[in-house]
């Protein structure tokens, strides 16, 4: 009777060890990001597109990002020949053609249902606050032509800068690396500036409420 109440404790054992290693297992798949979405209404939203660098094995870990130039220059354009020129070093961004105080980024996609959905509210920050912010989306990975970019800043009614630059993408990927994120970072992916030094972030969509309030911060570290 002994022999056999120790055989079935090892049993139990061996299956809760199994379940233990399956959980260990379940957690190394990636899961949805899930964040809530630009406007009181739309909060309930789950994202589910992803930015996806089309060649993995150029996806670089966090913990090696020291070893990598973190400083380079772009140009970015727009449909209008606007022009800035943009230098990255670290975590400073400067665009040298603004004298705008806060500079908001906001890196996205036409195909993304969750970017779309947000440029109303952008359209709506950028008014309110042109005065001393330039915002400027970034337009990365996507095979939108002149055309249809044109079409599409028509029917959303966009009022901030869209940069189609050539250089878009691999201006993406180096803020991404001075962030600390992976090449596989969501979008939209929004970062603000004060002064040309980095001051925060947003991964995916997020109230707008939020950032509203963040540039009323900026503004108080302003000189």
């Amino acid at each position: 009777m002994r022999k056999l109440n120790t055989l079935l404790l090892t049993l139990l054992f061996l299956n809760f060890t199994g379940c233990e290693d399956k959980k260990t297992n379940n957690n190394a798949i990636p899961v949805e990001n899930t964040t809530e979405i630009f406007g009181s209404e739309n909060k309930n939203m789950h994202l589910d597109k992803r930015f996806k660098v089309e060649n993995k094995d150029q996806e670089i870990s966090n913990n090696r990002t020291d070893s990598i130039s973190l400083s380079d220059t772009f140009k970015l354009n727009d449909m209008k020949n606007t022009n800035y020129t943009v230098t990255v070093s670290n975590q400073k961004v400067t665009f040298k053609e603004s004298t705008k105080a806060i500079i908001l980024i906001t890196f996205f996609a036409s195909w993304c249902p969750p970017c779309v959905g947000g440029i109303p509210y952008m359209n709506d920050l950028y008014l309110k606050n042109k005065k001393d912010l330039l915002l400027a989306g970034v337009l990365i990975h996507d095979t939108i032509n002149k055309s249809e970019l044109k079409s599409f800043i028509s029917k959303h009614q966009i009022k901030y800068f869209i940069s189609n630059s050539t250089h878009n993408n691999d201006f993406a990927s180096l803020i991404a690396k001075t962030l600390h994120l992976s090449n596989n970072f969501s979008i939209p992916l929004t970062v603000m500036y004060v002064e040309g030094k980095y001051f925060t972030h947003y991964e995916g969509s997020v109230p707008i409420e939020m950032i509203e309030y963040d540039i009323t911060q900026a503004r108080k570290t302003l000189k």
